[in-house]
């Protein structure tokens, strides 16, 4: 058991984290949009053409992305009143509400990073990568390209290329905070540069040229086919666009989702109050800004009807070629310049990357705020006096990270039906009550920057933030329940986990409590307080 100078018992592992507030405002808004644009966009957009037919994009993202600024303000709010690691979630509701709900809800939390880092590291290689590059291959008629596309498809080598991501960004996470802001600036750079080019090609094509590409890639006569193979089958779009684009908000939300993410640690964010405000409000803007136009450019070169008919095939298994129906496949058969082609797919690779660093940094930090407070045992707390980073923590995430890979590769069917948007939706769900438990908290309160002080009708306002987020969340959870052929069954096998997971939080801070009262030690104490960082 740990003492201070004067021999006095240490309720918190020690006087301070070990880390450091080595983050900029730039370094914030690109941790930010890192979080929301990964590869998985490419198969989102399908999903909402395929399941929300008449469905305006466009408009889905902006209504989500108004939506969503409200629930961002409040972790800009909850933030600034307790700037730590492990903030945004855990810090604000084991202080504010319950240490045991703190920790039930961010060992979720944490569960769905780690979950989602198998995930990604998989299908940055077969979605990102295998698809483009086996359509350049054949409008280019080069053998050795296909070869290696087809290759990066196959299980063995996700898993292969899978693990090389997963090691080299750990190593980084691991390096310390110089080199993981010159990274993630490199690949933010080459990854927007990526996006940008998708949209000259889109805006350069006409729906007539694109007709032509295809039908030179798959056969004469197959655009039209698409189509009439579709409808033949009971395809049939809905012509009123309203009615489709609110039903698809729940998915649209999914494409922006990370705009908080950054809140998590803030304890290492410089001028934390308006970093994580223009990260924020930043990261919404920029990533529903992209998408958007993407969307619509999309839309008019690969033509409405053609693109929701394709997604339809694709779903129902009659889908006749071989790439996936993809917007970043179709860019490929449209355009032959090698090094535009280039870029593209490692911009896939770069957004990767960007969210898989997140998925090191949010849960090390959680376990590093768990262990400070005693919730787990005190070696999660270890950080490096050399690199700043807690290594053990990182290294732990990277191995869950890894085992999470191995079944996404080699036995889909065993985590494959765990669907990670329950998990995440409902991780966040409770997160506003700790803004609305804070209106007890008048001295806590009072001591937060002015702006989270603010009141209307004498109400706080982060009190009402968080009353919106809890309610958001829940409509996002009804809507993705009501809605299981788009979002995914909420069965048996997320259900488990879910609870599992929760449990396993929970019961680490009972049985930390027990342990170290039997020595003389109350924890909850420790809840009492804002922990030092």
């Amino acid at each position: 058991m740990s003492t201070d100078a004067k021999g006095n018992q240490q309720i918190f592992l020690r006087n301070a984290t070990g880390l450091v507030r080595d983050f900029a405002m730039i370094d914030a808004v690109i941790f930010a949009i890192g979080a929301m644009i990964g590869p998985t966009w490419v198969p989102i957009f399908e999903s909402e053409w395929y399941f929300y037919p008449g469905v305006s994009i466009p408009a889905s993202l902006l209504l989500i992305g108004i939506f969503a600024l409200a629930n961002g303000a409040y972790y800009v709010f909850i933030t600034s009143v307790m700037p730590r690691s492990g903030g945004g979630s855990y810090v604000p509701l084991s202080r504010l509400v319950s240490p045991i709900l703190g920790m039930g809800m961010t060992a979720i939390l944490v569960g769905a990073f780690l979950l989602d880092m198998g995930y990604i590291s998989n299908i940055i290689f077969t979605v990102g990568v295998s698809g483009p590059l086996a359509t350049y291959a054949t409008v280019t008629k080069n053998a050795g390209l296909n070869t290696l596309a087809t290759s990066l498809s196959t299980p063995t080598w996700g898993f292969i290329l899978g693990t090389v991501v997963i090691i080299l960004v750990g190593l980084l996470a691991i390096s310390g905070n110089r080199w993981i802001k010159l990274a993630n600036k490199v690949t933010f750079i080459v990854g927007t540069l990526g996006m940008l080019l998708i949209i000259a090609v889109l805006a350069t094509t006409s729906q007539a040229t694109f007709q032509t590409a295809f039908n030179n890639f798959a056969g004469a006569g197959m655009y039209q086919n698409i189509t009439a193979t579709a409808h033949a089958a009971g395809w049939n779009p809905n012509v009123n666009w309203l009615s489709p684009t609110f039903l698809s908000l729940p998915i649209s939300f999914f494409a922006i989702a990370g705009y908080a993410f950054n809140t998590y640690y803030g304890g290492e964010v410089r001028k934390v109050s308006r970093s994580m405000s223009i990260a924020v409000v930043g990261s919404i803007f920029f990533t529903a800004a992209i998408f958007s136009v993407i969307a619509q450019l999309a839309q008019s070169a690969f033509g409405n009807n053609f693109i929701t008919s394709a997604g339809y095939l694709a779903n129902i298994g009659k889908w006749p070629i071989g790439p996936a129906p993809y917007v970043n496949t179709f860019v490929a058969m449209i355009n032959t310049n090698p090094v535009i082609n280039a870029i593209i797919i490692t911009s896939f690779i770069c957004w990767g990357y960007l969210l898989i660093i997140n998925y090191y940094f949010i849960p090390s930090r959680h376990f590093l705020a768990w262990s400070f407070d005693r919730s787990v045992p005190s070696i999660f707390g270890s950080v490096s006096d050399r690199f700043h980073s807690p290594v053990l923590a990182i290294v732990i995430c990277g191995v869950i990270g890894w085992i999470a890979l191995i079944f996404y590769s080699f036995l889909p069917a065993y985590v494959g039906p765990v669907n990670l948007t329950f998990f995440f939706v409902i991780a966040f769900l409770l997160d506003g009550l700790a803004g609305i438990a804070l209106w007890r908290k008048p001295s806590l309160l009072n001591a937060a920057p002015a702006f989270v002080r603010r009141k209307v009708g004498g109400v706080p306002v982060i009190s009402i933030l968080g009353l919106y987020s809890i309610i958001f969340m829940g409509y996002l959870l009804v809507v993705s329940l009501e809605n299981p052929a788009a979002v995914g069954a909420f069965g048996y096998a997320t259900a488990i986990p879910t609870v599992g997971a929760f449990l396993i939080g929970a019961i680490s801070y009972v049985a930390m409590r027990a342990y170290f009262k039997n020595r003389g030690m109350d924890i909850g104490l420790a809840f009492r307080e804002i922990p030092p960082e």
